[in-house]
């Protein structure tokens, strides 16, 4: 531990209720709560989320079985869970369930269920022998992710930023646009960010092990996994070669970057995080054994009707520039446009991030940004896709946090954006 670590933990207990220790820890800037108040702050996370899911579960409920839908999701007769469930039951979700049922197809050339990491089947397939149906274990599984989710978050945002910040943060999480796949879409975007919030909230606490598992559950549940397993290296290489005094944490960023991710700061005992690799290595091995083809994910999505191939008409979004000319009165089309706007916003937070977590977290930012940025054609599934970046949340929160009226707003709208997009899902359409 540094010498300014140890200085800033011998200082006096605050004398005001409002006025917090910091504790740096070994490589950070953050700020812990003591005493009855955080014990009560514990609470806070699952209480927003459940507030927050209860209005969209009524208006998802409410939507599927009142509201006019598309005519690919018809209204059923009867479905396990009622409405209520049924609503959450759209588009890769019926992937999912075909997986669970009859496991993993790949033809060439053909849109094929490869496509899919294995993580989230895996644990519906599993929870599927205890109730009604595939569609009620997936609902379950994401709810359950959700809320692990939204508790890792929100501690990890207390070691960085104020009490007022850390849930003004996990509150732009929550009530994001395209939040609704934390609260029951059978997708496996929410188990991903929940393992991938378990990892990075263990590698600060020094629980290696606990990182690498969890780092691995979210490198076999997503392709953004792959970008968490090596946010997760660097972020340890950072805090041991601080910890050595090789690089001052508070040193400005421009400064002593070779020193910053020196791999000669690591230990033997930090090896365990290299098992967050192990999700990925072991899909792509189960694909190579299996169809031939280690990366049969990416190929497949060159597909018709997915047409996610590599080249310089999907970089240039040269498909979205075309839809723009040909059908500008489609919302669907504006609603891809709105996804790369946030994308682009999130890019431009990454210097801040930078500034005030660390470069680790900068770089995973940027990849988890990148990554649809550049592997879609058009953005569509950008807006979900971005649940992964939560250091911009934090940074987003810390900032409102500062500017109530602003807050207020900001929350508001993105709120009502929010439900009326839960609504429409509900009702067939596709959105991300």
């Amino acid at each position: 531990m540094n010498e300014r670590a140890l200085q800033v933990r011998s200082a006096p207990e605050p004398t005001t209720p409002d006025a917090w220790p910091v504790d740096v820890g070994t490589a950070g800037r953050g700020v812990t709560p003591l005493g009855g108040r955080a014990r009560a702050r514990r609470w806070v996370p699952l209480l927003l989320f459940v507030a927050v899911g209860a209005v969209l579960w009524l208006v998802v409920g409410v939507s599927a079985a009142h509201l006019s839908r598309t005519e690919l999701y018809l209204r059923p007769e009867h479905v396990p869970g009622g409405f209520v469930v049924e609503g959450w039951t759209r588009w890769d979700g019926h992937w999912y369930r075909t997986i669970v049922r009859e496991g993993y197809v790949y033809y060439p050339g053909v849109q094929s269920s490869v496509a899919f990491f294995p993580a989230y089947p895996l644990v519906v397939a599993a929870l599927a022998s205890v109730v009604p149906s595939i569609w009620v274990s997936g609902v379950v599984v994401t709810v359950a992710s959700g809320a692990v989710a939204a508790v890792a978050f929100h501690r990890w945002c207390s070691q960085w930023l104020s009490p007022a910040a850390a849930t003004t943060a996990l509150a732009v999480l929550l009530l994001y646009p395209y939040a609704w796949y934390l609260y029951g879409a059978v997708y496996a975007d929410a188990l991903c960010l929940a393992a991938m919030l378990v990892a990075f909230v263990a590698l600060e606490r020094d629980r290696v092990w606990l990182a690498g598992l969890a780092g691995a559950v979210a490198s076999g549940a997503r392709p953004v996994g792959l970008v968490v397993a090596v946010g997760l290296v660097l972020r340890l290489i950072e805090r041991r070669n601080v910890e050595a005094g090789r690089v001052r944490d508070d040193a400005p960023l421009t400064v002593g970057l070779a020193a910053r991710f020196s791999p000669r700061g690591l230990r033997r005992a930090d090896l365990p995080v290299f098992v967050a690799f192990g999700g990925f290595t072991a899909w792509c091995a189960y694909l190579w054994v299996r169809f031939g083809d280690p990366v049969a994910f990416a190929t497949v999505q060159r597909a018709p009707g997915w047409d996610q191939g590599e080249g310089w008409a999907t970089w240039s979004k040269q498909f979205l520039i075309e839809e723009l000319v040909t059908k500008p009165h489609v919302p669907f089309v504006w609603g891809k446009v709105a996804q790369g706007v946030l994308a682009l916003g999130m890019l431009a937070l990454v210097g801040r991030i930078a500034r005030r977590f660390g470069w680790a977290y900068a770089v995973f930012t940027l990849g988890v940004v990148l990554l649809p940025v550049i592997g879609t054609k058009d953005f569509a599934g950008t807006g979900r896709y971005l649940l992964a970046a939560f250091p911009c949340a934090a940074v987003a929160g810390e900032w409102l946090s500062g500017h109530p009226r602003l807050r207020f707003g900001a929350l508001a709208a993105s709120g009502v954006v929010l439900v009326l997009l839960a609504s429409a899902f509900a009702r067939g359409h596709y959105l991300a």
